[in-house]
Order: C-alpha cells, then structure tokens, then sequence
C-alpha cells in the first residue's frame, strides 16, 4: 500500500489554490474533514487497487488509522492556520471534494486530485512570502524549508526532475521517486518499476518482477496481467499472482528458487504456508520464518497476530502484530515488540512508531517542519 499514507499528508490532499464554492447543500464541518476525507481516501485506493489493500489493511480498518495519521500529521496546524486567517475552508468544497475523491478510484491518486480538492483550503501568502506550512500558500505553492530554517517561504511547486521530498512538493500529477528524490511521472503500464532502481508504477497497475535484492526492475502490469492464477495453478511471490482470492503459497525451495502454487484461504488454526497475501484469515498470521524455510520447513499453524507488548511477528512479510499496532524494532532490535502508535509530543525512536510518521529528536511531531 505505497500511497495510502501518503495521500493524507501534509499538503498531498488539499492543496492551496484560488476559487470559490459550487455547491451549498452539504458542506463538510471543519472538524470531520479528517474522518470524512480517510473514508473517501479509503474508498477510492480500494477500487483501484483492491489487491494491495487486501494486504496493506488485512487486519486494521483503513478510515480510522489514516484518519488518524491525517490529525495527527498535518490536520490540527491547517485548522490553527484557518483560525489565524492565513488559510481560508470551504466546506462545500470539501464535500465536492469528498464525493469526487470516493468515485474516483485511479484517476484521483498519485497526487492528482480533483480540483474541488485543490479549492478546500485557499492559501492566502503570495509566492516568496513567509509560510509554516504549505497550505498557507495561494495557488498551487508549497511551503520551501531550507536546512531547517522556519518559517519557510512560499515556493512553486516542482516540475519534473527537480528535487523532492515528498509527492506534495511536486506540480500536479507528479509524485517523489523513492528511488532519486526527484519529481517524476509514475511509471506506466509496461514500464520499469521497483528493483531499487525505477520508480513505482501508478495507481491500479501492479510492479511484477522486480527484486530489490538483485537491483533488478520488474514491469508495470494490469491486475488482470498481473494475477491470472487460480487455486492450484503455479505462481510465483513476485509475480505473477492469483486473482481468485487465493494465496500465492511457497511449496518448495530448489537451488535457491521458490516453487509456489496458489492455495485457498486457511481457516482459524488451520494449517498454513508463506503466502502472498497471507493464507491465514483477518486477526491471525501464519509464523514461518525465513530460516524455517530455507531449512525446508513450508507449513505451520494460523496463530493470533500478537497483542500490545506481544514479541512481533516475523518480518519477512504481512502484518506483524495485532490491528491498530506497530511493530517497534528500533527500541530493542533483537527483542521488538507491539505497541500503539505514540502521539505528538511522545518520545520515539523511528518515525514509523508515530501516528504522525514523523519523528524528529526522539519525539513524535507534525509534517511540516515550521508547524507550531
């Protein structure tokens, strides 16, 4: 689920831009933007990408979790923006925007969103002018922090093959390549993707093939390309996968090569394999480890994800504890545990343990640099 998070960041959503409102039936009160806009969000990435939002949201509801990161990451500073005046919200646009963004699927991802979205929260500093966040800028600017230094100053956004950040700092239709840090356009269908050397396809196509271990691409595909297996017919872990609803289960390990075949769901407890998505049904995992494996052990039980405080799961792949928690391997690397996300403020040592994805200093603290 590459852009899931992402999506509901710091100005990757609703970005500054002129224009006033279309609709007065139903606007959106300021304080359920969050809610309402991780429930469009949600619907829109599950049509288009069904696949990988079986695996990325198998055991944790997707509305409340982004929902949450979205407050915590950027929402309450929008709404102290608006409350200072520096940021203007329509909430009729918001429900345009909502409305869109749920019909949507594909066409309103990869940093493409309708323009009702780009008209929610109008910025009012002019280009050049201090900001402490991107939403205060007018039109389609972001806020620029260089070396740190707050406030930051309101800059265009970035055209292709400048550098990047994050998707929010590159002009419409554009998204940050994880790969170079530079704006680019996402890979389309047949196009080189992952492998740590391309970049990521677009929404609602699949990267088949690629091996980061290796360096080596795979190819943007269809999901129709991409996962024609049935129950019994061969697949492989990279791709292609089955489009029945089975898991793609490693079978045998020859040479170093996995042989793998597409199995049907296990039931609670029932016997399980390493698997793409997971064999095992919502709230449990099957615990085979990587060495297990390589070892020649293929099989094992479905198990309960681990609770809060509950050593994780193993890492090779899927979900590693219970919904709603993470995984803190940086606390104690050899001994990781699940715990609940921290909130702003909370003391942190990797960003991936806070709501708000951001952890500066060993603290858990917004998006946005210069946000107060």
């Amino acid at each position: 689920m590459r852009k899931l998070v992402a999506v509901l960041m710091a100005s990757t959503l609703f970005a500054a831009c002129s224009g006033s409102s279309t609709s007065d039936s139903n606007p959106i009160p300021i304080d359920q933007v969050p809610t309402q806009l991780a429930t469009s969000v949600c619907a829109a990435e599950q049509a288009c990408a069904p696949f990988f939002y079986s695996i990325g949201f198998a055991n944790t509801d997707c509305a409340t979790s982004l929902a949450k990161q979205f407050q915590e990451a950027s929402y309450t500073d929008i709404q102290n923006a608006v409350t200072a005046g520096t940021v203007k919200y329509d909430g009729n646009q918001a429900r345009n925007c909502v409305n869109a963004v749920s019909a949507g699927s594909c066409s309103v991802l990869d940093n493409n969103l309708p323009d009702a979205c780009q008209k929610t929260f109008t910025g009012t500093v002019a280009t050049g002018a201090d900001c402490d966040i991107d939403e205060e800028c007018a039109g389609l600017s972001r806020c620029e922090v260089t070396g740190g230094a707050c406030p930051g100053k309101c800059a265009p956004r970035a055209s292709a093959g400048i550098a990047c950040a994050a998707d929010g700092d590159c002009a419409l239709g554009l998204v940050c390549s994880p790969i170079t840090s530079l704006c680019v356009a996402p890979a389309a269908s047949g196009e080189a993707c992952g492998g740590t050397v391309a970049g990521n396809c677009a929404a609602g196509l699949i990267c088949q093939g690629a091996d980061d271990a290796k360096m080596t691409a795979g190819s943007c595909m269809t999901a129709a390309t991409a996962l024609p297996g049935k129950s019994g017919d061969d697949c492989d872990l990279r791709g292609p996968w089955c489009g029945d609803g089975s898991s793609c289960v490693v079978q045998s390990i020859t040479g170093g090569m996995l042989s793998s075949k597409c199995e049907p769901v296990a039931t609670a407890g029932g016997t399980c394999g390493f698997g793409v998505p997971s064999q095992c049904p919502t709230g449990q995992y099957c615990p085979l480890t990587v060495a297990q494996l390589a070892a020649g052990t293929f099989s094992a039980s479905c198990t309960a994800l681990p609770a809060e405080g509950e050593a994780c799961g193993p890492a090779a792949f899927g979900d590693r504890c219970a919904a709603n928690l993470v995984c803190d391997d940086a606390t104690a690397p050899l001994k990781p545990v699940c715990i609940t996300p921290h909130d702003l403020g909370e003391p942190c040592k990797s960003s991936a343990l806070c709501y708000s994805k951001n952890c500066v200093n060993s603290a858990c603290v917004p998006a946005s640099p210069c946000a107060k």
